[in-house]
């Protein structure tokens, strides 16, 4: 594997525990999870699973279906963007079992507390999905599935993504209300974190090209 390469995984690997750690402080606001983290952590909260076990199991999911819709001569080209998916989720879901655990004391009392830890939380999500989009060698399971549906189906990626997004929110709703008679895991921070990482990681994402130095091929 070439230097730039490593650099680029490297670069991955740290965003990756980024992205755990921004999901983690957004749970730890106590306003509800980042939408494709809802289902999961309501997993978690209602059986014995920890938030990163169903969180890699939820995602071996997503692969699982798009191998499903990719056929066969597909998965075949594209066996290592695939394969890839593995080691990505191992480290993602581990490290945000190690995100909770470095958090395990973090209480927000107040309500204006938990906003700004909220918010906090969403613009290190957006950071380490900028690092991941500026490293450019893999997808993670949650984005690679709807990749492939727009695929598919042909329509938008955005379009597709909020669709998703807005299904796994429902799920676990409904996971939440049938296994502990109530919502929870689920509030307004949800809705304000599906609404605010996006943006977020667009304003933010031209201040990465401090890495493209870095990254450039050596000659």
């Amino acid at each position: 594997m070439s230097q730039e390469y490593l650099k680029r995984y490297a670069l991955l690997l740290c965003s990756l525990f980024v992205n755990a750690f921004g999901v983690a402080f957004i749970t730890k606001a106590a306003l509800g999870t980042s939408p494709i983290s809802g289902l999961p952590y309501v997993v978690s909260l209602a059986s014995p699973l920890s938030f990163g076990t169903a969180t890699f199991l939820l995602n071996l999911l997503f692969v699982i279906i798009e191998v499903s819709l990719m056929g066969w001569h597909a998965v075949c080209a594209k066996r290592f963007e695939l394969f890839v998916q593995f080691p990505v989720l191992l480290v993602f879901s581990s490290s945000i079992d190690i995100s909770m655990y470095l958090l395990r004391d973090y209480a927000p009392a107040t309500y204006p507390e938990m906003l700004v830890s909220l918010f906090l939380g969403c613009a290190i999500l957006a950071t380490g999905i900028g690092w991941a989009v500026k490293a450019h060698v893999a997808m993670n399971p949650g984005e690679y599935v709807v990749q492939v549906i727009a695929a598919k189906t042909g329509k938008p990626f955005g379009s597709v993504k909020l669709c998703f997004d807005a299904t796994l929110v429902v799920l676990a709703a409904l996971l939440s209300l049938l296994s502990m008679h109530g919502i929870h895991g689920l509030r307004e921070g949800t809705f304000i974190a599906a609404l605010l990482v996006g943006p977020m990681e667009r304003v933010s994402y031209p201040l990465w090209r401090i890495f493209d130095r870095w990254l450039e091929p050596v000659r």
